[in-house]
């Protein structure tokens, strides 16, 4: 039997492909982390490391004190 992915993981992903899909555009703002935590009902630390793994991909960037948004495409 396959191994589920982790929370946070399964909510990187989704996002990941909201970005690929158009829905998320470059420059769009993401949802906080405390929003994210409730649109996948997981704690905000899940959320908070699904964000982090979106940096990771270099999908995302965060502006100091404005928020997390899609990067440009590479």
């Amino acid at each position: 039997m396959p191994t589920r992915p982790p929370h946070y993981r399964r909510v990187a992903d989704d996002i990941e492909r909201k970005i690929n899909s158009g829905e998320y555009p470059p420059g769009h703002q993401l949802p906080s982390v405390s929003e994210i935590g409730e649109i996948y009902n997981v704690a905000r630390s899940t959320a908070y490391r699904a964000v982090r793994e979106l940096h990771q991909r270099n999908l995302v960037y965060g502006q100091q004190g404005q928020g997390v948004f899609v990067a440009e495409a590479e």
